[in-house]
């Protein structure tokens, strides 16, 4: 979900979008890796392990830090919010130990015996404060937009009102309290982000502008804490004595050892057998196989797709255009040609195949209609774009319907991006439109997506919450579709924007998104084309692997050791 002012978002949203770009495609990386003078991956008699983290974070401040799976896989082990995903993504409680719901408030009972490492109690004015805090004009949060359903948060946010206002209180040490600006069938899910955990004020005020970036100025009441950081070349975690799980075959210690590893550095430690487990990309996971290890393979989290520029002075804004260049490509191709990935699977949606309502994936209770390729249908459409843009433009000769159509896509500089854009202008020349291939770096791709000055922009979509509400608050919310000039702007889509916030059971949450769903396929408003999958090696003697795609991170809590 991400509602917020145009100004919070291009100080912060933004630069959330692109570092999650830049992380996937592998470009955010330490050129000098560092290597600390470790150690073997698996220590059975320590009950620890040693791996590797594909960039260091700047900070592991709860309401600033990057939203990026490398800094999100060191925050759930450090820190805990209201609730948390098992290992198996349900939701279920952290530090709240129960917890009820209405149309108009959520009340949370926190667990007596959730503490900090300092030994002191995490209450309900951790809470209190930390929610204040992120939603203080002068914090820029990257994710303070997740904020919205919150009480008076959106006139906090621009500064219309105290922050004293935001409808968060602390009726007593162990409840938490609040109040919604809004029905919100999904807000229970906005508690597993990081922007949601306490905060100890004492500590904060203590240590100001620089909490989270360094061993001292971090407090956890997360499973783990900072025993050692060394910029550039480790960050070590153990154990935290007062957390409330005592969970007794867990690990005791976690070495980040080799920051900056991209995933043929990680396939080389681990056979080296200096790390216990690698996460592999296209390139790793081929020279993985002929070694014959073992893969597990998982959905990263991220949705290929095309983003058309919808201002109408851009040929893009055209829907018979944009329908004879849906007509025109052949996912599967796409897939497993130009991909050829292992578990990459085709997008019929913009929601991802594991997003889910009430427990339950959306697309089994709705399945997406499926993508077929017809060049005949695609001639068919492109001719009747011809005739609309004649009928638009009183200067164009006959001659020039008969002329190639010039459409460009932004890309990101990086080879699956541009074998990507390559098969759609090898495609759409056969009929009759030309293509260029516009490379940028990350943010400079979605600054023109943002103001909607290319055709088409391929990204990809990585999501802050297990639920369809993350796509539809983007693409549908008017406020945010003000900051975006290229998004479809339909009333349309802005009714059905309502219809969902206010839908709070599965049937009626259902029948929105579907709803949805059907006018991003009827109006080809944006393309969907594959999800990507990775693929990661695990030491055997290590169980309990799970990869979260919300946020897209290895998360290591619930690791153990077998001999």
């Amino acid at each position: 979900m991400k509602l917020v002012t145009a100004t919070c978002f291009r100080l912060a949203q933004l630069t959330k979008f692109w570092r999650s770009c830049l992380l996937f495609v592998g470009i955010v990386a330490n050129p000098n890796i560092a290597l600390a003078t470790s150690t073997q991956g698996i220590d059975l008699d320590n009950h620890s392990i040693t791996v590797s983290l594909s960039a260091e974070p700047s900070s592991l401040n709860t309401l600033t830090a990057e939203s990026v799976g490398y800094t999100a896989q060191l925050m759930v082990l450090l820190q805990e919010g209201l609730l948390r995903y098992d290992h198996r993504r349900r939701l279920v409680g952290g530090v709240a130990e129960r917890w009820e719901m209405d149309s108009k408030e959520i009340r949370f009972w926190l667990r007596k015996d959730a503490r900090w490492q300092n030994g002191e109690p995490v209450t309900a004015d951790d809470f209190v404060f930390a929610w204040q805090l992120l939603l203080r004009p002068g914090t820029t949060s990257p994710s303070a937009n997740l904020a919205s359903p919150i009480l008076n948060a959106s006139a906090v946010l621009k500064g219309e009102l105290p922050v004293e206002s935001l409808g968060v209180s602390a009726p007593a040490a162990d409840l938490f309290v609040v109040q919604l600006a809004h029905p919100c069938g999904w807000c229970l899910k906005l508690m597993t982000n990081s922007i949601f955990y306490p905060i100890n004020a004492s500590f904060y005020n203590q240590v100001g502008e620089n909490y989270g970036t360094s061993k001292g100025a971090h407090l956890a009441n997360g499973r783990f804490k900072i025993s050692q950081w060394q910029r550039g070349k480790q960050i070590q975690l153990v154990r935290q004595s007062f957390y409330w799980d005592k969970l007794e075959a867990g690990l005791e210690q976690i070495n980040f050892n080799y920051i900056g590893s991209d995933s043929a550095t990680q396939l080389n430690l681990y056979r080296s057998g200096d790390v216990a487990l690698a996460i592999l990309d296209r390139d790793a996971i081929r020279s993985a196989l002929e070694s014959n290890l073992r893969l597990r393979t998982f959905p990263t989290g991220h949705l290929f797709h095309v983003q058309f520029s919808h201002r109408k002075e851009m040929s893009s804004a055209n829907i018979n255009l944009r329908k004879a260049i849906s007509y025109a490509i052949d996912k599967d191709e796409i897939v497993n040609r130009v991909v050829a990935s292992p578990g990459t699977r085709i997008a019929d949606s913009m929601f991802h195949d594991w997003l889910t309502i009430d427990g339950e994936k959306f697309h089994d209770l709705r399945p997406p209609k499926r993508h077929q390729q017809d060049m005949r249908k695609a001639a068919a459409y492109l001719a009747k774009a011809r005739q609309d843009f004649a009928r638009e433009s009183t200067s164009l000769q006959q001659t020039d319907l008969e002329k190639p159509l010039t459409l460009t896509m932004t890309i990101n500089d990086s080879r699956l991006y541009r074998r990507i854009a390559e098969y759609f202008q090898h495609q759409l020349k056969g009929l009759g439109v030309d293509v260029k291939i516009d490379p940028q770096t990350t943010q400079m791709m979605v600054e023109k997506w943002r103001k909607g000055t290319s055709d088409m922009t391929l990204i990809t979509w990585p999501v802050d919450v297990d639920d369809p509400m993350d796509q539809i608050s983007f693409m549908a919310n008017p406020d945010f579709r003000a900051v975006y000039e290229g998004l479809y702007a339909g009333q349309d889509m802005a009714s059905l924007y309502q219809d969902n916030i206010s839908a709070l059971d599965q049937a009626a949450r259902v029948a929105a998104v579907a709803q949805v769903q059907s006018l991003f396929n009827d109006k080809v408003t944006v393309l969907p084309l594959f999800e990507s999958y990775g693929a990661a090696i695990v030491d055997p003697n290590l169980r309990g692997f799970v990869w979260q795609p919300v946020r897209g991170y290895a998360d290591l809590r619930y690791l153990r050791l077998v001999p």
